[in-house]
């Protein structure tokens, strides 16, 4: 049994058999899961083509410090209560896969950092996505606007 309490908190982490106990800190709850290994499908190698060239276009310091600040004012939306976002990496492939499913020609296999510049592209700041009504609108949302 490796599960143990965090720092003298009722919340527990770890393994026990095949259960997983996971808290999250954000929502400060704790959910047990069983530990099962996914079958690997195509969909799996897709979805890790796609991300592994997201990240190779290397965001700007700049806009994941905008995306982090967006974040804090995101989570706290009433209608995002239980649908929270985490990290700015996890905004960036949301907004790159919402602006993928509005625009279908764009093929997030092969998109480069000069094709976002090109086509002037609503992912090249925080500030675009949410004029294209890719991010909802939060406050100060006009000041997030560091390019890729």
């Amino acid at each position: 049994m490796k599960v143990k309490p965090n720092l003298g908190m009722p919340q527990y982490s770890g393994r026990y058999g095949d259960l997983v106990f996971c808290y999250n800190r954000i929502l400060g709850v704790t959910y047990t899961r069983r530990n099962t290994y996914p079958t690997l499908t195509e969909n799996n190698f897709k979805m890790g083509s796609i991300t592994k060239n997201l990240f190779a276009i290397q965001p700007s310091s700049g806009f994941k410090q905008d995306a982090s600040l967006y974040l804090l004012r995101y989570n706290s939306l009433p209608q995002n209560a239980r649908q929270y976002i985490n990290n700015w990496s996890q905004l960036y492939l949301k907004l790159m896969h919402k602006m993928a499913h509005e625009d279908p020609t764009l093929d997030l296999r092969t998109i480069t950092r000069e094709y976002i510049y090109e086509h002037d592209l609503p992912c090249i700041s925080i500030r675009k996505a949410v004029e294209a009504g890719l991010l909802p609108k939060v406050l100060d949302w006009q000041t997030y606007d560091h390019q890729i």
